[in-house]
């Protein structure tokens, strides 16, 4: 069985990397301002806010390191789907720079197999592409059982419910500050999860993994 996972909102809330992007700009250019950007609705009117050429703050944004921790659940999760042999992966979408870093500021290399990281910038497209979950497939076998996990109907799950994968999404990701609407009546059938779950570890309860214990 193989597991892939999205990274944002899935395995780790997302705005808590913004957050550290504000808290990296606020030691370089000044802690003064790291209030109002933690006040502001959007990392477009955060920058905003402090009057600094917008540019150089994306920037900082993409390339700094970021200070992230991966949430219990995740944690805990993976470790018991890694101890029980079963192989895991990412499909993500991004710059490789960007998404490398939170790779490794979450410590997933310890979780995810090398040849299973597929990043969009890396390989030339993203997740509404079937690049990646041919990868995938190419690295793993056709006889498989796939599952992926994310969080964001426009696009996580249109290519895996093709592939006859099984498709799962987080709601209200790790702790409810989800980037991208969960409104599944938006979105045609196709680009929505077979199951859904509240908490990530509930993924340890599906019948395919309880019988690996």
């Amino acid at each position: 069985m193989v597991v892939m996972f999205d990274l944002d909102d899935t395995l780790f809330p997302e705005m808590e990397f913004v957050r550290s992007s504000y808290r990296t700009i606020a030691r370089r250019y000044g802690h003064g301002l790291l209030d109002g950007m933690m006040q502001s609705g959007s990392p477009r009117e955060a920058f905003d806010s402090t009057g600094l050429p917008v540019k150089e703050l994306i920037k900082i944004y993409r390339t700094h390191y970021p200070d992230i921790r991966l949430p219990w659940q995740s944690l805990y999760t993976l470790s018991v789907l890694k101890n029980r042999g079963i192989r895991l992966g990412l499909i993500t979408d991004g710059r490789s720079l960007t998404q490398r870093n939170k790779i490794r500021a979450l410590g997933l290399d310890r979780f995810m197999d090398s040849e299973l990281v597929f990043i969009s910038e890396e390989i030339g497209a993203d997740k509404l592409s079937e690049v990646a979950f041919r990868r995938t497939m190419d690295v793993c076998g056709a006889d498989e059982k796939y599952i992926y996990v994310g969080d964001n109907p426009q696009k996580d799950f249109l290519i895996a419910n093709r592939f006859g994968w099984v498709t799962v999404c987080l709601i209200d990701g790790t702790r409810g500050e989800n980037l991208y609407s969960q409104n599944f009546g938006f979105f045609p059938s196709e680009n929505c999860p077979e199951k859904c779950i509240g908490i990530l570890t509930e993924l340890l309860d599906f019948d395919d993994f309880r019988k690996r214990i």
